[in-house]
């Protein structure tokens, strides 16, 4: 399992932060209903506290059965067959952290 931290440092709403991780994701995969998934459980999990806050942390655990998402500790749920996607926001040669 290889796990993705993030923690906001300013405010962020539910609908913007869903949406920016799915399009880093999207052009990743050919599995669109995964990334849709992936997106509402985004979705779901910030928008119960109103907004990605200062300090809301954002977690993505990656297995070989998909992402596991939780917000602030709470597991939101899974999106499956994502991983090596989602790993390579960060980590491929066009990843959005390339100090990583």
């Amino acid at each position: 399992t290889t796990t993705f931290l993030l923690k906001t440092s300013f405010k962020v709403g539910a609908e913007k932060m869903a949406a920016a991780i799915a399009e880093s994701v999207d052009p990743r995969t050919s599995d669109k209903g995964a990334v849709e998934t992936l997106k509402q459980l985004i979705l779901d999990g910030v928008a119960a506290k109103g907004a990605a806050t200062p300090g809301t942390t954002l977690q993505f655990d990656c297995s070989d059965e998909g992402v596991k998402v939780s917000v602030d500790g709470t597991e939101i749920g899974s999106a499956p067959g994502l991983c090596q996607a989602f790993s390579d926001v960060f980590l491929d040669k066009d990843g959005v952290s390339p100090a990583l």
